[in-house]
């Protein structure tokens, strides 16, 4: 039976829509590329920018919307609570990711900086996979704790704890390349998630960039998407300084050219929220132009008025409806009518991916 040109493969598909593309039309794509890299990487547009004082949020949501087992006795002299709750976050973050296909073998990583550590001897220190365990393998006490320089920081785990990669654990050096680079340079970013996912990897292969075509991709946009250029395999320190130059000071969002893509926020639900975001983005993005054979004129893409009008939306993204207004009114700052309720969307969404982890591989698995 003969297969329909649209069951092939994305990249390739992307790669033909390329190629069939006029000049002007590739004019067009790298000219909106160009665009959303200098909207999104400075503070002079007007779109970013609002004269109005923001509102007082008010979190309506409860305090602890993902919480962890208590730590177990033979693993109190290794760890502080704090450090086990971040490793128990961390570790079922690497089993959202395995559930979402955002790994690939033992590769990819996804990093935590150990709160308090900036003022410790050797720190900062941060939380990575121990290179040779699964996604699916990972737990709370097999994740490895490294300086800067890539050096494990030794905690006298049990060997039975670390029954899969027996010994002092192995850190994988573009790994390390990458994640330091970046904890070491940005302040505000404690939580860094990296991965192949297929589709966002087979776009980092294309000059188009990621375009306003969905509320994900706004969202991405809104925060800040950045590029790096691909120079082989992360494993030279000399390429740190260009990454953190080209994530810039405050974007979340760096795809590597022909590799994939970062995300780089304060916590680990919202490194969740945007690498789930980003990934669908792709998705659709991939999908919509295989389906139209490379022709941008049947892609509904919007023109610089819309673009404004979505990015502003945006900012109200979380906004709870005007009934809640009326509960905050209720507040101590009742008086300031521009109170506002926010979800905790990042908490929200990372809560559900965290239940189905903890429901597919058992809480016993994966926080041990």
């Amino acid at each position: 039976m003969q297969t329909s040109p649209l069951a092939s493969s994305g990249t390739f598909l992307v790669a033909c829509v390329l190629i069939s593309l006029s000049t002007h039309v590739e004019a067009f794509v790298l000219s909106s590329r160009a665009h959303h890299y200098h909207h999104h990487n400075s503070c002079s547009s007007s779109s970013l920018s609002s004269t109005k004082s923001p509102p007082i949020i008010t979190n309506e949501e409860v305090s602890c919307l993902n919480t962890y087992p208590s730590i177990p006795s033979d693993l109190e002299r290794c760890f502080t609570e704090r450090e086990w709750e971040q490793r128990c976050s961390l570790a079922v973050s690497y089993r959202i990711a395995y559930l979402h296909d955002w790994h690939e073998n033992i590769f990819n990583h996804i990093t935590l900086k150990v709160d308090g550590s900036d003022s410790e001897p050797g720190g900062p220190y941060f939380l990575l996979n121990d290179f040779g365990i699964g996604f699916d393998e990972i737990t709370a006490s097999n994740l490895l704790k490294v300086n800067l320089d890539g050096m494990i920081i030794q905690q006298s785990i049990p060997a039975d704890r670390r029954e899969i990669n027996p010994g002092k654990g192995r850190v994988f050096k573009p790994g390390y390349v990458l994640h330091s680079a970046i904890h070491a340079a940005r302040h505000d970013v404690h939580a860094i998630w990296h991965g192949h996912d297929l589709d966002a990897s087979a776009l980092s292969q294309t000059t188009i960039g990621i375009l306003p075509l969905s509320q994900e991709a706004s969202y991405v946009l809104k925060k800040g998407l950045s590029f790096h250029p691909f120079e082989g395999s992360a494993n030279d320190e000399s390429e740190q300084p260009r990454l953190v130059a080209n994530l810039g000071p405050t974007n979340q969002f760096l795809l590597l050219e022909d590799h994939g893509p970062i995300v780089a926020c304060p916590t680990i639900e919202e490194a969740f929220h945007g690498m789930y975001f980003l990934t669908r983005a792709c998705k659709y993005q991939m999908k919509s132009f295989a389906a139209v054979g490379g022709d941008l004129s049947r892609i509904n893409i919007p023109d610089d008025e819309s673009t404004d009008e979505i990015m502003r939306r945006i900012d109200n993204f979380d906004e709870a409806p005007a009934s809640a207004k009326s509960t905050a009114s209720n507040t101590a700052n009742s008086n300031n009518k521009d109170d506002v309720v926010m979800h905790d969307t990042s908490g929200l969404m990372f809560a559900y991916a965290r239940r189905s982890a903890e429901r597919v591989f058992g809480k016993d698995q994966i926080y041990r």
